[in-house]
């Protein structure tokens, strides 16, 4: 594989989003700013068709055919070269299982990106188990991991079915509650000194001010997912993919919805967890750093990062599965009412201006506020194929910054759901046994879930 796409002359170049920015800069050697991606498929992978479509869809943008830079403007993307033989590696074992995956791939994640080159990288893994896999890695700084989705999404033959349904979707959303993160840009616009609306300004300054000391004066974490000094060692590990009408029965009778389930299932993996190593106590929480989608409240770009954070406290310590999804509700929805994610997304934005040394004090206090990254990315719901290859599964994680070392992602595709597991390993050694309590967990709250049901006599 020797082919290069971008021509000497293409040189050009143009500046970095202080998001963007940001994100690269997070960059460090034990927690490297990442999103990560594996793809299984039910037949074997022909290589050299999947890097054709690849690459046709993938440098059709521009930024994928750039390296990070700077100059006297500041940071910028530059364009370059793009060399095959370095971007797309072929994994030439035939791999029997979900966990010789798992090995290989955690093996790729492993390895640093070369930013004297565009930031991403595939391994194609043209026999594994039944069919073949798709390893892929692609840089923060270009966009978050929604865009990043859709991205990957459109790589697929079915990308105009994609993008017809993504405007379907988009014409079908509700108009936001007004006192949503939303109602706050609207705010901010009509309220700014200058348009004769000085109190009402005050007032969202007020809450700002609050929520940004309930952050900064927040203690850390201190729990036995919280230990000092991260190896930079990270392992990959999935479950096999639960059937998403049994997440949507158990919702139903719980009188929940879908995502209370879902973060039900992950608290009560950790729960078993901490009670396997005899760290469990009636008052056990932990912080899951949650990213929120502004991309529809601002005006976005395609690609770049626009979202914000909040952080929501998992009540480990809850043993009733109820009470504890009843619980999460609750803190989720205080989360939504709240201005974290917006707080969040500004300030990502001003830490792209502020020198590297005070961006990273600043990563640093907010990461310690947390014990892991979580993420839910729904998918599209129906079959999708690469080079006329029907995808079977997708998994997806995010990077962990600062001092978290934990990276849950839960993914729907197809009718099923999946739970992924990104861990360094001085904080989970093991990751197997978290991930299968993820399975026990699920399977549990289903059969609580039909045993209370109240069926109707013969």
């Amino acid at each position: 594989m020797d082919s290069v796409f971008t021509s000497d002359t293409e040189q050009a170049a143009c500046p970095m989003a202080s998001v963007d920015h940001a994100w690269l800069r997070m960059d460090t050697p034990v927690n490297p700013m990442v999103i990560n991606a594996v793809i299984s498929f039910k037949q074997p992978l022909n290589t050299e068709d999947c890097i054709q479509q690849i690459t046709s869809q993938l440098l059709s943008n521009k930024i994928f055919r750039s390296k990070p830079g700077s100059s006297i403007y500041g940071a910028q993307w530059q364009q370059t070269k793009v060399d095959e033989s370095y971007h797309f590696s072929i994994c030439h074992q035939r791999l029997k299982d979900d966990q010789a995956l798992q090995a290989q791939a955690t093996d790729f994640i492993n390895q640093p990106l070369d930013h004297n080159r565009p930031l991403w990288r595939v391994l194609l893994v043209p026999h594994c188990k039944s069919g073949g896999a798709l390893v892929v890695r692609i840089h923060h700084a270009y966009a978050d991991g929604m865009a990043l989705m859709k991205v990957l999404l459109k790589l697929m033959d079915e990308r105009e079915l994609i993008e017809y349904y993504e405007k379907q979707q988009t014409s079908k959303q509700k108009k936001p509650r007004k006192n949503r993160t939303v109602a706050l840009f609207s705010k901010l616009q009509n309220y700014m000194p200058g348009n004769g609306k000085w109190l009402e300004a005050l007032g969202l300054v007020d809450e700002l001010t609050t929520e940004l000391l309930k952050l900064g004066l927040s203690p850390g974490e201190e729990n036995a997912f919280k230990k000092p000094g991260l190896c930079g060692k990270k392992q990959l590990v999935w479950t096999k993919p639960l059937n998403l009408d049994e997440v949507k029965t158990i919702a139903k009778f719980q009188h929940a919805k879908v995502n209370d389930v879902l973060l039900n299932s992950v608290s009560g993996a950790f729960r078993r967890y901490l009670k396997s190593i005899d760290q469990l106590s009636a008052w056990s929480e932990m912080k899951a750093v949650i990213p929120v989608d502004l991309r529809q409240h601002v005006n976005a770009r395609e690609l770049g990062n626009y979202f914000g954070l909040v952080f929501l406290s998992l009540p480990l310590g809850t043993e009733d599965p109820i009470e504890r999804s009843r619980l999460l509700h609750k803190r989720m929805n205080a989360l939504k009412d709240s201005k974290q994610a917006w707080l969040t997304f500004q300030l990502l934005q001003l830490a792209g201006y502020l020198p590297e040394i005070i961006e990273k004090e600043l990563i640093q206090l907010f990461s310690s506020k947390g014990s892991m990254v979580m993420t839910n990315v729904p998918g599209p719901q129906f079959p999708l194929h690469l080079s006329g290859n029907e995808i079977d599964q997708i998994m997806f994680w995010v990077p962990q910054s600062g001092s978290i070392g934990i990276g849950v992602s839960i993914l729907t595709y197809n009718n099923h759901v999946q739970f992924g597991l990104m861990t360094d390993k001085q904080i989970i050694p093991n990751p197997e046994k978290l991930i299968d309590f993820f399975t026990e967990e699920f399977e549990s709250l289903l059969l609580e879930t039909l045993m209370t049901v109240q069926w109707p006599s013969a």
